[in-house]
């Protein structure tokens, strides 16, 4: 059984609070419907200095800080309002610098806001709330790919969080526990999230389901 480590750089404390539990919970999926190979997947790791990457030597920093320690590395970035600008100031260079690192390199980068995947499962938001709510009462759109339509998800979030009584900080918490992979499927940020992780795994070695596409000349990678 082979053994899959990883680590999540990520913009916010809130972001660490939720993400890593989901991507935990998709990478272990993702091996298990994806790959051949029997994957153990160890918890992903948040790596934080500070209050977050402030800039691009950041993020650098801390990979080389914990050199070796991790298959992948993931790194969130919150589209905004503007991809192309979120590509020019971040992603590309952060390709660039990359490198020959021997880690992988995967980019979270949810359309507006990482809160846009914590409302895409009404279901999960109830049972992590602990409330009747329908979607509507919550601000919630009927498909989960509409949450890349919603202008200011932290906003909607936060105004659904305000009516119970427990800390933000605990929610999001659980919400990366319960919030639906099925559901999360369907939101075309996190299927290109779900299709860079299956390269990433495919490039370390792991066997895809059904074996490795026939290469030119006949030969199997």
């Amino acid at each position: 059984m082979r053994y899959l480590t990883s680590a999540l750089i990520s913009e916010g404390v809130t972001d660490d609070q939720f993400l890593p539990r989901l991507l935990g919970r998709a990478l272990t999926e993702l091996c298990c419907t994806e790959f051949d190979d029997p994957v153990e997947v160890a918890d992903v790791q948040p790596l934080r200095d500070r209050k977050g990457p402030s800039g691009l030597p950041d993020v650098i920093r801390l990979v080389e800080r914990n050199q070796a320690s991790f298959s992948i590395i993931f790194f969130h970035h919150d589209q905004g309002t503007s991809i192309e600008r979120v590509e020019d100031e971040w992603l590309r260079p952060l390709r660039r610098a990359w490198g020959e690192r021997p880690e992988r390199l995967v980019t979270v980068v949810p359309v507006r806001e990482t809160e846009a995947w914590l409302l895409a499962d009404g279901e999960g938001l109830r049972r992590a709330l602990g409330v009747r709510w329908t979607d509507t009462a919550m601000g919630l759109p009927s498909h989960p790919k509409d949450v890349e339509r919603i202008e200011d998800p932290k906003q909607v979030l936060n105004q659904v969080l305000a009516r119970v009584s427990r800390s933000i900080g605990d929610h999001y918490g659980q919400l990366g526990e319960l919030v639906s992979l099925d559901r999360l499927r369907l939101v075309p940020a996190y299927q290109k999230w779900w299709a860079d992780t299956r390269k990433a795994l495919t490039d370390l070695g792991y066997r895809p389901a059904g074996g490795y596409p026939k290469q030119s000349g006949g030969s199997a990678r």
